[in-house]
């Protein structure tokens, strides 16, 4: 009779223990939009834009309430710069994972901080006297990241964020650039 007390007792508390642990785990995705800051030098060129638009989708998973991981795919949209003779535009696109440290909520703000390491696809386009090329490279550079997100309820939150990852656009030198970009959009718990 013992024995069977301390088994029901056992899967009670188990129970208990499982459904607190399972409240506490979230999962979550999102999108957002923004400007990304590449930082090339413009010396000599006659035109350069340095800053173009940017997008990115994620989702996460809450491991505690301050404790997580988080997974995203962004879009670095084309800048360049050219002067008489030659043109040169870059772009990046690339996938990122990353650990995520949050705040508990004051007031329904949550600051947060992740770090981790984007697999980013860097591009050159160049043309030069009616000839162009191109070269792609691919490489792990990276990610650091803080933000904050406002909860709308207990599902729904508005996030700001500035993240800072690197893109290698070319073997010649080991060209890569710093890319910081500052992101808003919508996330949502499931």
């Amino acid at each position: 009779m013992l024995k069977k007390n301390i088994l029901v007792a056992a899967i009670v508390l188990g129970s208990a223990f499982a459904s607190a642990h399972a409240a506490a785990q979230t999962t979550y995705f999102g999108g957002s939009v923004g400007r990304a800051k590449w930082n090339f030098d413009c010396v000599g060129s006659t035109s350069c834009h340095t800053a173009a638009g940017t997008w990115k989708l994620y989702g996460g998973y809450d491991f505690t309430p301050n404790f997580g991981v988080e997974g995203s795919y962004v879009y670095l949209n084309e800048v360049g710069a050219s002067d008489s003779t030659l043109k040169a535009t870059f772009n990046g696109r690339g996938a990122d994972i990353a650990g995520f440290v949050k705040t508990t909520p004051v007031n329904n703000f949550v600051g947060f901080a992740k770090l981790g390491i984007a697999f980013m696809k860097g591009e050159i386009v160049a043309s030069a006297a009616g000839f162009s090329g191109s070269e792609t490279h691919y490489s792990g550079q990276p990610l650091i990241g803080l933000g904050v997100q406002y909860q709308i309820d207990k599902k729904v939150s508005v996030r700001a964020e500035v993240d800072n990852r690197k893109v290698k656009i070319s073997g010649f030198r080991d060209t890569t650039f710093g890319v910081t970009s500052f992101t808003v959009g919508v996330q949502s718990e499931f």
